[in-house]
């Protein structure tokens, strides 16, 4: 059965990337429209509003091609599924350009909302963007794009956009030295601040300031008694 998704407004795009650190399947396009996707242990959301998110590639690969031709990405994140994380395996090899990689995996396309590159029917959540900036550095290109649209399956998140851990159940990638590990961060444990200095105060505003809506007038009581999914990096 395929699960709806449904499309998040912009006031829950930050809280939907988590954690802020994921494994990830980047969709580009080239300039003739041909699709790529690439695999990314490390894919971050580097700024909460407006939502930024950023990635290295190898300066010769083909997303590092696309993204400088069509300033245009998509971040797909997977569950920590065998099936999904097969995939990604996959869609990590060293096809030739042109090779559509979501085909080589198995996977479906599904048409994005605001750019061209497309959706991953398969994985929970998607955050369609529009590069910002790119800069070389030891053999890779940094890409920051700004987040233009964001969705996710419609079991994977509450009624206020908050990620259900058990249900999107996020993925690591352990590195190569590990050859093909993932580990999987779904559990949550909420932390309060053990210090009674007036520093606390003023972090807590600044972390319910991140929040416009309901959070901005709940009590840092209440705050500490979220599973955790709101604590600023």
């Amino acid at each position: 059965m395929t699960v709806t998704k449904i499309d998040q407004p912009r006031r829950y795009w930050d809280r939907l990337f988590a954690p802020s650190s994921c494994l990830a399947v980047i969709t580009t396009v080239d300039r003739h429209g041909r699709v790529n996707a690439a695999s990314y242990g490390t894919c971050t959301r580097v700024h909460h509003e407006p939502v930024h998110i950023a990635f290295t590639a190898n300066i010769d690969s083909d997303n590092a091609a696309n993204v400088r031709e069509t300033g245009e990405f998509i971040v797909n994140l997977p569950r920590f599924e065998r099936r999904q994380l097969e995939a990604v395996r996959v869609i990590g090899l060293p096809f030739a350009r042109g090779v559509n990689e979501l085909d080589k995996a198995g996977l479906t396309a599904l048409p994005a909302k605001m750019v061209a590159p497309p959706r991953i029917q398969e994985f929970s959540r998607h955050f369609e963007c529009r590069v910002q900036w790119t800069r070389e550095w030891a053999g890779r290109l940094m890409t920051v794009g700004e987040v233009l649209a964001a969705s996710a399956d419609s079991d994977c998140v509450d009624a206020e956009g908050y990620v259900l851990w058990d249900k999107v159940r996020p993925a690591h990638y352990c590195g190569a030295p590990y050859g093909g590990r993932f580990v999987e961060a779904s559990a949550t444990m909420a932390v309060d601040v053990p210090y009674d200095g007036p520093e606390v105060a003023a972090f807590l505003a600044r972390e319910r300031a991140m929040f416009k809506e309901h959070e901005v007038a709940k009590t840092a009581a209440s705050v500490h008694s979220n599973d955790g999914s709101r604590l600023p990096e």
